[in-house]
């Protein structure tokens, strides 16, 4: 079994983080919150979201109940709270909530996709959205993962048939859907 070290503080996040490309985790938890209390016992134990969590990540895990600046500072109001930051702790992207692992892994690589989108890491966040589409198809994050693996691609070429090719993809894969309705302004 794959263990994986959750960093207590910035500090040595930071220094976890150079020389490498990697972004910071960090899991704001109660110690009395039941989804906390599942998400430490359940999904972060499963070995597939323990590889992925160390492979793109320095993970930090801050108690709101013992820091409260670091609550204060990224203004959390449920727990868990996962938030994605850059090394000088940019917010990048944040969800809310327990999820059990198969859905925790695409929420992250979801996440991180997006991450790498807000700077500018184009081939980054397309790897991301292709692995979900891949791995995961079903999950519920899938289809924004479709929408945003074309923004990718077109944000990278300019070539606007990346745009139209995601709303037929998304149209006949997942009609009706949220997102299939946003790419329908490329149809």
């Amino acid at each position: 079994m794959m263990e994986l070290t959750w960093l207590k503080n910035i500090k040595d996040a930071k220094m976890a983080l150079t020389g490498t490309h990697k972004l910071m985790l960090l899991l704001f938890y109660d110690p009395n919150c039941s989804g906390c209390k599942k998400t430490f016992h359940s999904t972060l134990e499963d070995n597939i979201v323990r590889s992925l969590v160390d492979h793109l990540f320095a993970p930090v895990s801050l108690a709101v109940t013992s820091e409260q600046d670091m609550t204060a500072r990224y203004a959390i109001e449920m727990t868990p709270t996962f938030i994605i930051t850059d090394e000088n702790l940019k917010e990048l992207e944040r969800w809310v909530g327990y999820l059990p692992p198969e859905e925790f892994t695409s929420q992250v690589t979801l996440s991180y996709g997006l991450a790498s989108m807000h700077l500018n890491k184009l081939r980054e966040a397309e790897n991301a959205f292709a692995w979900i589409l891949d791995n995961n198809p079903n999950s519920d994050v899938a289809p924004q993962a479709r929408y945003y693996l074309g923004v990718a691609l077109y944000k990278e070429t300019g070539d606007t048939q990346h745009l139209a090719r995601t709303w037929e993809s998304m149209n006949k894969r997942y009609p009706g859907n949220y997102w299939t309705k946003k790419a329908s302004a490329w149809s």
